[in-house]
């Protein structure tokens, strides 16, 4: 299952998953900040534009497989080497 953590306002969490999850799938709000800064630990950084993409594979015992946290805006992982770590977890 994917769920998506924005770190932004209700409105803006709305627009996103009308336009990018296609309402096939949930989009979870951050308002406050709380998982970002204190379970995620996400980077913010002023000079970049704002919070650095990260994203985390959990398997179903909650246990983290897979962290990628970005260093600018655009830096995100490749699809294969996600696609890679699903794989893994699952066989």
């Amino acid at each position: 299952m994917l769920y998506p953590i924005l770190v932004d306002d209700i409105d803006n969490a709305r627009r996103m998953w009308k336009a990018y999850a296609k309402r096939q799938f949930p989009i979870y709000y951050d308002t406050d900040k709380h998982i970002a800064n204190e379970i995620l630990n996400q980077e913010w950084k002023l000079f970049k534009l704002g919070r650095m993409p990260a994203l985390i594979v959990v398997d179903k015992n909650g246990i983290i497989q897979y962290a990628y946290y970005g260093d600018n805006m655009h830096d995100i992982p490749e699809n294969d080497e996600v696609l890679n770590v699903l794989d893994n977890i699952n066989s």
